[in-house]
C-alpha cells in the first residue's frame, strides 16, 4: 500500500506531455486566426516540452513575429534576438532582420522627438542588405531604409530650421552641413535647402542663397522645388550645371562656423520706455 501510494504522488506531480504535433497544430491554427496570445502560448509549450522538435526553430521564428502582429514589439525585439543568437546560420535570418527592424521602425515617434528607435531600424535593415543582398527581404529593406533616412533627415532639418527662426546661424548651418553630409538624397535636406536659400537672400547674402538653391537643383532635379530652384537661379543656373555645388556648399559652411556674426546676440533692453522696447525682445 506505501509503494502504491507513493507511485501515486509521484504521477500526480509529474506534467503531463502534450504530443508535439497536436501543439504545431494548435500553433499553427491560432497563429492563422491571429490569435496571437494562443498562438504563443503554443509554440512556448512545443518548445518547453519537445526542445529537439523538428518544428522548434520554426516555433522560436513564429513567437517572435507574433509578438510583432501583436504590437508587443519589445517582445518581438528580444525574441527574434534570442533567436539570432541561437541560430547564426539560419536560413531564416533575413526575416529576422527584416522584423527586427520593422519592430523598431514601429516605435519610431514623429519627426520632433528623439529618432533613435529609426536609427536601430535603420541598421538592421542595412545589414540585412549588405549580408543577404539577393533575399527577397532585401528589396522590401531598401524600401524601408529609405523610410528610415527621410525620418531622420526630417528631425535633422526640423532642429535646424528651429536654429534659424531664433536668428542662431551658427547652429542653424552646422545642422545643414550635417544634412548635407548623412542624407543629401533625401526630400527632407531639399525643402531645408529650399529654406535656406529664402533665409540667405532675405539677409543678403547671395553667394549662399545660390549655392544652396544650386544644391538643391543639383541633387533633387525631379523634386517639386527644382523647377522653383532653378527659376530663381536664372541665368546663373547655366554655369553651375557642370559642376556638383554641394562640396562648394559644405566649404561655405565651414567657413561661416568661424565667423562671430552667425550668433544673434540678445538685443539690450533700455530701461526707458521712450528709448527702447519696454518688454524684453524674443531675440
Amino acid at each position: 500500500m506505501l509503494a502504491i501510494g507513493i507511485l501515486a504522488v509521484g504521477c500526480a506531480g509529474k506534467k503531463r506531455l502534450i504530443p508535439s504535433d497536436k501543439l504545431w497544430s494548435e500553433g499553427n491554427s491560432a497563429y492563422h486566426d491571429e490569435a496571437w496570445e494562443v498562438a504563443i502560448e503554443r509554440y512556448k509549450a512545443l518548445l518547453d516540452q519537445h526542445p529537439f522538435d523538428a518544428n522548434a526553430e520554426e516555433a522560436e521564428l513564429k513567437i517572435g513575429q507574433a509578438h510583432y502582429f501583436a504590437a508587443h514589439y519589445a517582445e518581438a525585439i528580444a525574441s527574434f534576438g534570442d533567436f539570432e543568437r541561437m541560430h547564426p546560420t539560419s536560413s531564416n535570418l533575413p526575416v529576422v532582420e527584416y522584423h527586427l527592424g520593422m519592430a523598431y521602425l514601429a516605435q519610431a515617434s514623429t519627426s520632433d522627438r528623439d529618432q533613435q528607435a529609426a536609427a536601430n531600424a535603420n541598421t538592421y535593415f542595412q545589414n540585412l542588405v549588405d549580408r543577404f543582398p539577393s533575399s527577397p527581404w532585401a528589396e522590401k529593406a531598401r524600401l524601408r531604409i529609405r523610410e528610415c533616412r527621410e525620418a531622420m533627415a526630417m528631425h535633422e532639418s526640423g532642429i535646424a530650421q528651429y536654429y534659424l527662426r531664433h536668428r542662431n546661424m551658427k547652429a542653424a548651418e552646422a545642422r545643414l552641413r550635417s544634412l548635407l553630409s548623412d542624407y543629401p538624397d533625401t526630400d527632407a535636406t531639399a525643402q531645408a535647402l529650399y529654406v535656406f536659400a529664402e533665409t540667405y537672400a532675405r539677409s543678403q547674402e547671395p553667394e549662399d542663397a545660390t549655392l544652396a538653391l544650386a544644391t538643391l537643383a543639383h541633387h533633387h532635379p525631379e523634386g517639386p522645388l527644382a523647377a522653383e530652384a532653378r527659376r530663381r537661379l536664372g541665368t546663373e543656373v547655366a554655369a553651375l550645371d557642370g559642376d556638383d555645388p554641394l562640396p562648394r556648399l559644405v566649404q561655405r559652411l565651414d567657413e561661416l562656423q568661424g565667423r562671430a556674426d552667425r550668433q544673434q546676440l540678445p538685443r539690450a533692453v533700455s530701461a526707458y520706455p521712450d528709448n527702447g522696447p519696454a518688454t524684453p525682445s524674443p531675440y
